[in-house]
């Protein structure tokens, strides 16, 4: 499984930063690793269903293959995907 996931406190930037990165991995999964800022929250519930984002605590993380990070510098804003960064395996 590949996740493409941003930083807490998603911003539009970061929204799209992750809609340009399954432009390059297509099988992948968008998840948002925690809050989202008001007017993400706000598109996400005119346009949710064109995103097919799903949600962290739905994802297995033994299955995780691949962690593609955007629009993010610090690794303790990834929320529960922080524990995949040293993980064997996982790219």
């Amino acid at each position: 499984m590949e996740i493409i996931t941003t930083h807490t406190g998603t911003d539009f930037d970061a929204l799209a930063s992750m809609v340009a990165a399954r432009k390059l991995y297509p099988e992948a999964k968008l998840s948002f690793p925690g809050s989202v800022a008001k007017e993400v929250k706000q598109f996400i519930c005119l346009y949710g269903s064109l995103l097919k984002d799903i949600r962290p605590e739905d994802i297995d993380l033994g299955k995780v293959k691949r962690l593609i990070l955007v629009d993010t510098r610090w690794l303790n804003r990834i929320g529960i995907f922080n524990q995949l960064i040293s993980r064997k395996g996982v790219e």
